[in-house]
């Protein structure tokens, strides 16, 4: 039995092999189906249109029905006199072509028939949907900016495209409405820019302005087929800050006039502050002006003092630190100049590398507050020359008797003639007064 297996395989073996060869010499043939139908573009917006191409098998009518993603079908009747001819018709038009628009999400489903023979079949998809991507910059010079202070522009700009092809939405897009939210949750139109070929609007924030903080801006869009789109920020919150007050301190002598960079002893001394809003390349209407006290509800105050200055406080403090004197100034009533007097006192003696300084502090009424403040640095006064005499004994009793002399170099005398010129404009405006 075994010998008669052994044969049995081997020729079976051979015949697979035979059969092998002769299948691998024979041509292979595979039939696709026809294509005769076709939607292009096959991906498009509500309010878009699509044509609708049937290429014809033999001669004959065909009718043509595109079923919405709803199931309503709509039809069109196509006559060829010869097969490979050619119809295209639209689909999206409501006044001609398949007379009906595009308005459902999803997929249209597109037949050729003749009588109850499905031909061939295609599809095209619709979509409602608008992208939105956003950037921000400030006014004038329409850089990109995380954030911005009271005073300056912060322009959101909202580039939209289609989600079927990119096509930029416009202002020439039938009903196109474009809004965001601006700080407090305040609900503002973004507006065609053609500069820029963008949706935009600019935030303000005066100096007054309360929405301050973080803020993250969303945004909306529609129009007038029915295509939609939604931003939600989810980025690092654009953060909108009080101002910094511009802030200059100027002293001078109380009697003499004269401006002063050190400080004596018993010295009466005038500080006079400066303070304006400061300005950029496109400022927010109605922002820039002085600190007054009226309109702008300022406060500034000063302190005189040495060593390390807390700003928390309020205060020369710490090892080596102390205070010498607190200055309240007023407003003059013109250009944003305050003033303020104070007596130096009996100073105190200072290691080799202290100063004396006077630290202003600028305030207006805004919530929160905008401020400024600015630092004027005072070398102490000259070492002072004394001289000591000493009365003689008498024979009844022994008293001593000392006299001190002291000789103070003048003031002017530490001025720099760079400082005189710096601070010319300002005590010019001062000897005019009465």
């Amino acid at each position: 039995m075994e010998p008669n297996i052994v044969k049995f395989s081997v020729l079976l073996v051979f015949v697979l092999l035979v059969f092998s060869t002769f299948a691998l010499t024979l041509p292979i043939r595979a039939d696709a189906q026809t294509q005769y139908v076709s939607a292009s573009p096959g991906y498009i917006n509500f309010g878009m249109e699509t044509n609708i191409t049937v290429t014809a098998p033999a001669s004959g009518s065909y009718t043509v029905e595109v079923v919405s993603p709803t199931g309503v079908a709509t039809q069109v009747t196509d006559t060829f006199t010869a097969a490979e001819q050619a119809q295209t018709t639209v689909f999206g038009v409501s006044a001609s072509g398949f007379k009906s628009v595009v308005n459902h999400v999803g997929t249209y489903n597109v037949f050729l028939e003749q009588g109850s023979t499905v031909v061939s079949s295609t599809s095209f998809y619709a979509t409602n949907k608008i992208n939105i991507v956003m950037d921000m910059v400030t006014g004038g010079t329409c850089a990109y900016i995380a954030g911005a202070e009271r005073g300056s522009k912060l322009i959101p700009r909202f580039h939209l495209t289609y989600a079927s092809n990119g096509a930029p939405v416009t202002n020439s897009d039938a009903g196109i409405t474009v809004t965001f939210t601006a700080p407090g949750n305040v609900i503002m139109p973004a507006n065609w820019d053609s500069g820029a070929s963008v949706f935009d609007n600019a935030v303000t924030p005066n100096w007054n302005y309360t929405a301050v903080g973080p803020w993250t801006p969303n945004a909306n869009a529609s129009d007038a087929a029915g295509n939609v789109g939604t931003f939600t920020y989810s980025g690092s919150p654009y953060v909108i800050s009080p101002a910094t007050l511009s802030t200059t301190v100027l002293l001078v002598n109380s009697n003499t006039n004269q401006t002063i960079t050190s400080i004596t002893s018993d010295e009466n001394i005038t500080v006079y502050a400066i303070v304006t809003y400061p300005t950029n390349a496109e400022p927010v209407s109605g922002f820039v002006g002085v600190l007054d006290s009226a309109t702008r509800g300022g406060v500034v105050s000063g302190v005189v003092g040495y060593g390390a200055y807390n700003a928390t406080s309020n205060t020369f403090s710490g090892k080596s630190s102390g205070d010498v004197a607190t200055v309240t100034l007023s407003y003059t009533g013109a250009n944003g100049i305050w003033k303020g007097t104070f007596s130096a006192g009996t100073l105190p003696t200072l290691s080799s590398s202290q100063t004396f300084a006077v630290v202003i502090n600028a305030a207006d009424k805004a919530s929160p507050p905008n401020t400024g403040t600015a630092t004027l640095n005072l070398a102490p006064s000259a070492p002072s020359a004394s001289s000591t005499q000493t009365s003689s004994t008498s024979s009844s009793s022994s008293s001593t008797s000392t006299v001190t002399t002291t000789t103070s170099i003048p003031i002017w005398a530490y001025a720099g003639t760079t400082i005189a010129l710096i601070i010319g404009v300002i005590v010019g405006f001062l000897a005019r007064k009465k």
